[in-house]
C-alpha cells in the first residue's frame, strides 16, 4: 500500500499556497504548525479508527478478565499463610490490579469514543495511548510470572488453571498491544482502515512537504515561464490558488517524467477542488500551451 499521489498533490497545494500567502518565503514560515492544523482532519481519522480496533481487538477483555479474577483469588486462597510463596502473591496481586486498570481505561475510552461534547479526538487519543501501555504492562507481567507458576508443584490443581487464564489474558493484551505500531498490521483485512489513515499520517507530511518545497525551489524559473504564457498578463493579476496549481502543474510538465495528460488532468482536479468555476478551463490552456511550447 503506498499513499495517494493526488492527496500528496492536494497537501503540496495547500502548502504551497500557505507560503505564497506568508509573503513567499520559509524564513518565517512555522512547517511544524502548518502541518498540525492541516493534518486535523486526517488526525481525526487515525484516532478514531484505532479506537475502533482497540475495542474490537478488546472486546472479549470482560471475559478474559472474570476469568483470570476468579482464578487468581482460588490460588491465592491456597496460598494463604505460606511464606515460601509470598513473591508469588505480590506478583498475582499485581497482576490483578494492572489488569483491573486495563478494563477501567476501555471503560473510559469508549466513553470518550460516545462523548459528543468533544471538540477534538486530543482526549481520545490519550485514551487510547493509556489502554496500549497498560496492556503492555499487563502482558509483560503475565509473561514474566508464567514460569515461576511451576516452583509450586503441590499448588498444581489450582496454578494450572491460572496459568491458563493468564495466558488468554495476554493473547489478548498482545493484540491490543500489537496497535501502537499499526503499520506493522499491513495486509490484516481487519485493520485496512487504521493502516490507511496510520500511513498518511506516517508518510503525507514528508512526500508532500518535499514536493512543494522542489516546486518552491524552482519558483523563479516557472515565475519566468508562466509570464511568457500569459502574454502580457501579469502573474500578480492571477488568483494565488491558480497560481500555485499552476507552478505545481508547470514543475511537473518541466522537471519531472509525468506524462503530459495525467499533468493536465491533476490540475484540472485541483482546480474543480481548490478554484473557481472558470479556472479549469483557463489553467487547461495554460497548461496545454506549455506542453505544446
Amino acid at each position: 500500500m503506498s499513499i495517494n499521489k493526488s492527496k500528496v498533490r492536494q497537501s503540496a497545494l495547500s502548502l504551497i499556497y500557505a507560503v505564497e500567502e506568508n509573503g513567499g518565503g520559509l524564513q518565517n514560515f512555522d512547517l511544524n504548525l502548518f502541518w498540525r492544523i492541516s493534518q486535523e482532519k486526517e488526525t481525526d481519522h487515525y484516532r478514531q479508527a484505532l479506537c475502533k480496533a482497540i475495542a474490537h481487538v478488546a472486546r472479549a477483555s470482560a471475559d478474559s478478565a472474570r476469568l483470570l479474577a476468579t482464578r487468581a483469588q482460588s490460588v491465592l486462597d491456597a496460598l494463604h499463610g505460606d511464606l515460601t510463596a509470598s513473591r508469588l502473591v505480590a506478583d498475582i496481586e499485581r497482576l490483578e490490579k494492572r489488569s483491573s486498570e486495563f478494563d477501567s481505561a476501555l471503560a473510559a475510552m469508549r466513553y470518550c469514543a460516545k462523548d459528543k461534547r468533544q471538540d477534538t479526538t486530543d482526549k481520545l487519543e490519550l485514551c487510547c495511548r493509556d489502554v496500549i501501555a497498560l496492556a503492555i504492562a499487563v502482558e509483560g507481567l503475565g509473561r514474566d510470572m508464567l514460569p515461576s507458576l511451576g516452583d509450586f508443584p503441590v499448588y498444581r490443581k489450582v496454578l494450572d488453571p491460572l496459568k491458563s487464564a493468564i495466558m488468554r489474558r495476554g493473547k489478548l493484551m498482545a493484540a491490543v498491544a500489537a496497535l501502537a505500531t499499526p503499520l506493522m498490521l499491513e495486509g490484516q483485512q481487519e485493520f485496512t482502515g487504521l493502516v490507511r489513515c496510520a500511513r498518511v499520517l506516517e508518510e503525507l507530511r514528508p512526500a508532500a512537504e518535499e514536493f512543494a518545497l522542489a516546486v518552491l525551489a524552482r519558483k523563479p524559473q516557472l515565475e519566468e515561464r508562466l509570464t511568457a504564457l500569459l502574454q502580457n498578463y501579469s502573474t500578480a493579476r492571477l488568483d494565488v490558488v491558480d497560481r500555485c496549481i499552476l507552478y505545481i502543474a508547470l514543475y511537473e510538465l518541466e522537471y519531472t517524467k509525468l506524462e503530459t495528460p495525467i499533468v493536465v488532468s491533476e490540475a484540472n482536479a485541483l482546480a474543480d477542488a481548490y478554484s473557481g468555476g472558470k479556472s479549469a478551463p483557463f489553467i487547461h490552456g495554460i497548461i496545454s500551451a506549455a506542453a505544446k511550447a
